[in-house]
């Protein structure tokens, strides 16, 4: 069942000319030539956000990467770079606006999907920042409050960016729901329909006009323009016929990273204080949590894995019930060290899983809950037990996504 609709921004929920020509990126590169006092400064720039589009570690945020590498190539502090690309959303950002046109069904669509109770994400690619997304939705005559959304992606709040599979992970480690629980719409193929669909999402692509597909391997759940998808799930009950995408060895290692960067924003998210939060004193606080999940890594997901791999058809008792409340090893110097373990963990795991022949990931086994299964499920099962406690962790602090 559908509980999430991911939503893109540009020529999805308005459009935006400029889209299709990388933003006008001539006009980009004349001003931070300017700016910076160097001919080459769009270089920088356009090295910067390709960082960004292919970083897949999820202990570094897309602003972290892309301020990496730009002051690298411009010589300059953070400060100082922050200081241009402010002047740079000011001066040459802002003038986006003349550009870009409102669709008339897009709010009836977020009003009508919020009423019907889905979880609105506005799934724009996470380069640009907070405040620039919350002008292109406004131009869009649509909320400009991210929080009137239950998700919204930007450059500094997430770990991965289009057309990484990672990046509809990293959303769905937020939300807390199973892959064939969210819809994909977009209309971009390499950027949306595509890495959605590998990643496991039912897809709506926004079809331009006399645009074909790109490829016969990825077809889309439905296609046509924005009024045709506002009409077939509010009079045709579309959503409710949407069919689960088979589970494919290739989304493991991306599912498994992007519940890690869904970790890392979440600790980014809310204040160290709100991690040693005990609402219940029958639950676990939220740093307990990540190191339950990085105890977990260690002694149950990932040796259950490797001997799911050499053993023959082996038999999985369920594991001991963890520690409880109070009782986990969990002394930390820094907020951070437990996410760190458990990404080192997690790192092992796929280490293994990269290594492993193709046909291991049908090695069967049986499991003392779950009945006959094979080693692909069971590491499906690993990046479930993750979102469950991502949820948990939400759900303690209070402000789910």
């Amino acid at each position: 069942m559908i509980k999430a609709i991911l939503l893109d921004l540009d020529d999805t929920l308005l459009s935006n000319p400029l889209n299709r020509v990388g933003h006008s990126f001539d006009a980009w590169n004349t001003f931070f030539a300017r700016i910076t006092g160097q001919p080459d400064a769009g270089r920088g720039l356009a090295a910067a956000m390709a960082g960004v589009s292919s970083s897949v570690d999820p202990a570094q945020s897309n602003i972290e990467v892309f301020l990496d590498i730009v002051t690298r190539r411009w010589g300059v502090d953070r400060e100082t770079a922050m200081i241009y690309f402010q002047a740079f959303y000011d001066e040459v950002y802002a003038q986006m606006r003349q550009h870009v046109q409102p669709r008339e069904a897009a709010p009836m669509l977020l009003d009508w999907l919020r009423q019907a109770g889905y979880q609105i994400v506005i799934a724009t690619n996470p380069l640009f920042s907070a405040e620039a997304t919350s002008w292109r939705l406004g131009w869009g005559e649509l909320p400009t409050d991210l929080t009137a959304y239950t998700l919204v992606t930007h450059i500094e709040n997430f770990h991965f960016a289009k057309p990484t599979p990672h990046y509809y992970e990293e959303i769905l480690g937020r939300l807390g729901i199973a892959n064939n629980e969210a819809l994909m719409v977009g209309d971009d193929w390499v950027n949306d329909i595509t890495p959605a669909q590998r990643a496991g999402l039912n897809t709506f692509w926004i079809r331009p006009d006399g645009t074909p597909r790109e490829s016969e391997d990825i077809i889309p759940d439905g296609e046509g323009t924005l009024n045709d998808f506002v009409l077939k799930v509010r009079s045709q009950g579309w959503l409710e016929t949407l069919q689960p995408l088979p589970l494919q060895p290739s989304m493991i290692v991306p599912r498994l990273l992007g519940n890690v960067g869904a970790l890392y924003g979440l600790l980014q998210e809310y204040a160290p204080e709100q991690w040693w939060q005990h609402p219940d004193p029958a639950e676990w606080s939220p740093l307990e949590v990540v190191c339950h999940l990085r105890d977990s890594e260690a002694a149950v997901q990932r040796p259950r894995l490797e001997r799911i791999a050499a053993e023959d058809n082996p038999f999985l008792s369920a594991p001991l019930a963890p520690p409880g409340p109070g009782q986990i090893a969990c002394d930390v110097a820094a907020l951070h060290d437990p996410a760190e373990q458990f990404l080192a963990e997690r790192r092992k795991t796929i280490a293994f899983l990269e290594a492993l022949p193709p046909d291991a990931w049908f090695r069967p086994a049986r499991h003392s809950i779950f009945g006959p299964t094979t080693l692909l499920e069971m590491a499906d099962f690993t990046a479930t037990h993750d979102r469950l406690h991502l949820r948990q962790i939400c759900q303690t602090i209070g402000r789910c996504a």
